[in-house]
């Protein structure tokens, strides 16, 4: 169906149709678990950034393209990604965009609309984790909607007005939370919570929407927003996921 993404522990059903292409992005951030890096890699072609190599190399998964300037990869997984007879595409280390942004735009070149999982996102500097996070958003230019940020303990999706969700978790995420991405987020509800909303508008100057939970008996949460860019935000924080996938 073209309205599903499916992670290892969770699917999404938007209300509008996602593109025929989706693309996982293993970018060079907090490596993802091994074998949940390995179950979404069996569920989508791979591309790595950078440092992402690494992971793939240690995980046995062949990347379709290799994109970066190679300064956080070490020798030995750039040497492997050559090796490969995959596209490689090499930037200089001194350049406008970071090697995310440019594996974005690639993936709009390559594929002209694509939903893209992007992994290796999170740990490390706040000021790399909102840059990739508004490098998502912002790669809509390049063709590319149905985002998300994702490992085995958390999760971004983005949802842009008009648009719906039903977020269904193999485990119930310890949190959720809601963040406006822009000035405003107008008619957001959410259903399947402790604190549920109905037809709010989320500010970007004080989010408050943050640290709610799904109800114990519930394993659906349900989004839906007017107009802005939001993002769902799960976290699951221990090893919760790996008693059951979809």
């Amino acid at each position: 169906m073209k309205n599903l993404l499916v992670l290892p522990q969770l699917r999404c059903s938007f209300e509008k149709e996602l593109p025929d292409t989706q693309v996982l992005l293993v970018a060079g951030g907090r490596k993802p678990a091994s074998d949940w890096l390995i179950q979404a890699a069996d569920q989508l072609p791979v591309w790595c950034v950078d440092s992402g190599i690494d992971s793939c190399q240690a995980n046995h998964i062949i990347p379709k393209r290799l994109i970066g300037d190679g300064d956080s990869a070490t020798s030995q997984g750039w040497a492997w990604g050559e090796s490969l007879g995959i596209p490689v595409e090499v930037y200089p280390a001194e350049k406008n965009l970071t090697d995310l942004q440019l594996a974005l735009q690639m993936v709009g070149v390559v594929h002209g609309h694509a939903a893209v999982t992007v992994t290796g996102v999170w740990g490390g500097r706040f000021d790399h984790t909102f840059s990739n996070i508004h490098s998502l958003k912002g790669c809509e230019d390049f063709g590319i909607r149905g985002c998300c940020a994702a490992d085995e303990k958390e999760v971004l999706i983005l949802l842009k007005g008009k648009d719906s969700v039903c977020i269904e978790t193999a485990v119930p995420p310890e949190v959720v939370s809601l963040l406006p991405l822009s000035t405003e987020c107008t008619d957001v509800s959410i259903e399947g919570v402790h604190w549920p909303l109905a037809h709010v508008t989320l500010c970007e100057a004080l989010p408050y929407a943050v640290s709610n939970r799904p109800n114990e008996t519930n394993r659906e949460i349900r989004v839906s927003i007017g107009t802005g860019w939001l993002g769902i935000y799960l976290c699951w924080n221990g090893d919760e996921y790996y008693g059951s996938s979809f």
